[in-house]
């Protein structure tokens, strides 16, 4: 029977040696969950700017889809809050870091460019860096002269890459990188002004949408 209880003083014991035991548990599971989350979590800006930049058409003939339109101007504003997201997220991996920030800032240096996106339900569609391509992407200014891309091709993200820092591109889209010359975005502002500061159009046999950014 003596075999059964413990002593008051050895339960105690046993208790304290427990909780101790599982406050030191609990301290790792902490410092591991908290270092998880700080990776995941990225830059506090981040969100914010590209939400901000980002525009979404959705072109429909009844009920029918007939494509989905989205981009998110990628402005100095967001190029530092990218830098300052990628840099944190891949902290262990410098070089890659500092060639993909470098080369993000030194393209928005010289264009005025975009992150795009293009669902269509018939895939032989969404082929926006073909040169035969049936679409026309056009940049319009505030002084509303237009102007061609310089380049359009799919971007050098990786698909998990672009789920992570551009949210608004669907699993069905295509995302593609987009530049224009930089005097697109630097039109003339006439009188009395109440045209957006940027346009971006997309016209072809599928239909036609405008996105704005003030």
């Amino acid at each position: 029977m003596r075999d059964r209880f413990l002593s008051p003083a050895l339960a105690a014991g046993t208790v304290l040696l427990a909780a101790f035991a599982a406050a030191l548990s609990g301290a790792g599971c902490g410092s591991r969950v908290s270092t998880i989350y700080e990776k995941v979590l990225g830059s506090p800006t981040y969100e914010g700017a590209t939400e901000d930049l980002t525009r979404t058409k959705e072109v429909h003939d009844g009920l029918e889809t007939r494509f989905i339109f989205s981009a998110t101007w990628l402005s100095p504003r967001w190029v530092q809050a990218f830098s300052e997201e990628y840099a944190k997220i891949y902290y262990l991996d410098t070089a890659r870091k500092e060639l993909v920030v470098a080369r993000w800032k030194g393209e928005s240096d010289k264009y005025e460019r975009f992150l795009v996106a293009l669902f269509t339900p018939d895939d032989r569609l969404n082929d926006l860096e073909k040169p035969g391509t049936t679409w026309s992407l056009r940049l319009v200014g505030r002084d509303e002269k237009d102007y061609a891309p310089v380049y359009v091709k799919k971007t050098e993200l990786r698909p998990e890459e672009v789920s992570r820092f551009f949210p608004s591109v669907g699993a069905w889209s295509r995302a593609y990188e987009v530049a224009f010359p930089k005097e697109g975005g630097e039109g003339a502002v006439p009188e009395k002004a109440v045209a957006p500061h940027l346009k971006l159009v997309l016209s072809g046999v599928q239909g036609r949408a405008v996105l704005a950014w003030d």
